[in-house]
């Protein structure tokens, strides 16, 4: 009986170191298992971080570039800006010209042809303008010998003496500023 009892706890603990193999077999491939999806999950996560740290420093560039040009294209307008100021200013001063008395003077009303803002500008560039000058002032003289006008006299000289070198000196500073740009 002593031999039956002692098999019996043999075969108890067979069974019990048995079923323990088991449970610890079935725990080591739980735990494996577990082990291998938390590393294909970190190298999941760290394959996402590195392209979104990439993603992200090609948006930084993109980012700086882009403001850089932002910044140099605000400059350039800001430039433009004070060169078409400056050029509306000479061309004041050019109207000016043309529209003060050295120019116009009373011979608005015997010769309304003389001053043509419109066109004086363009008469400026072309190489007739110190002709058409010359007749304009030799014009002035025959009329007023005709009239007897010293206004007229008085304008013709100052015609002679071209009021336009002032406004034909701006306008080549301007061509030569716009040159350089």
């Amino acid at each position: 009986k002593e031999e039956m009892n002692s098999k019996h706890a043999y075969d108890m603990l067979m069974q019990d170191l048995t079923a323990q193999i088991a449970q610890a077999t079935r725990d080591r491939d739980e735990k494996s298992e577990f082990k291998a999806k938390k590393l294909q999950a970190k190298a999941d996560a760290e394959g996402d971080l590195a392209d979104t740290t990439s993603t992200r420093d090609a948006d930084q560039k993109y980012l700086n570039d882009l403001t850089a040009t932002c910044e140099q294209k605000a400059t350039d307008f800001e430039a433009r800006q004070q060169l078409r100021a400056e050029e509306l200013e000479a061309i004041e001063k050019a109207i000016e010209i043309i529209g003060s008395a050295a120019v116009s003077g009373s011979a608005e009303k015997h010769l309304p042809t003389l001053v043509q803002t419109g066109s004086a500008l363009a008469s400026l560039r072309s190489d007739l303008s110190s002709q058409a000058q010359a007749r304009a002032v030799q014009y002035l003289r025959d009329r007023s010998r005709q009239l007897g006008s010293r206004v007229l006299s008085a304008l013709a000289v100052r015609a002679s003496d071209d009021p336009f070198t002032k406004v034909k000196k701006m306008i080549k500073d301007l061509i030569v500023r716009l040159m350089e740009e």
